[in-house]
């Protein structure tokens, strides 16, 4: 009886193939990213973080801002970075959870504040020396 190659069976030859020959070109390209991550990183490092940009902005602040009035902002002082509305609504609500920033609402609109002390010991600080005072009287 004559052998009979079915399509399904050429086809698998040809994809596992393909495959192939697109595993030995990976580490290829793997390898020309590296050296390039490391530049960037180097770069990174000297600049501040999104968060420390966001915290910056919001203490010059006079007035609450919206997240698309600091992405805005934040955007037109660092154009060579891609700054999105929605990663700085992210990283405000982040601040507001560690009490880093305020939230006010007003209608269906956000605006973000900084917070009116410093939750590192603003008012722990000043709290002690009355303390102390209450202590020695």
């Amino acid at each position: 009886m004559p052998t009979h190659t079915s399509p399904v069976t050429s086809n698998f030859s040809l994809h596992t193939a393909q495959r192939a020959a697109k595993s030995a070109a990976a580490p290829q390209k793997a390898a020309v990213k590296k050296p390039a991550t490391k530049a960037e990183g180097a770069t990174k490092a000297a600049q501040p973080t999104l968060v420390e940009l966001i915290r910056r902005h919001l203490a010059e602040s006079k007035e609450p801002r919206s997240a698309v009035e600091i992405s805005t902002a934040l955007g037109q002082a660092y154009p060579e970075r891609q700054i999105t509305t929605k990663v700085v609504r992210v990283t405000l609500e982040g601040l507001v959870a560690k009490s880093q920033a305020e939230r006010s609402k007003q209608g269906k609109s956000v605006f973000y504040t900084a917070p009116a002390s410093e939750p590192t010991g603003g008012p722990k600080a000043e709290a002690q020396p009355e303390e102390a005072a209450d202590q020695k009287a």
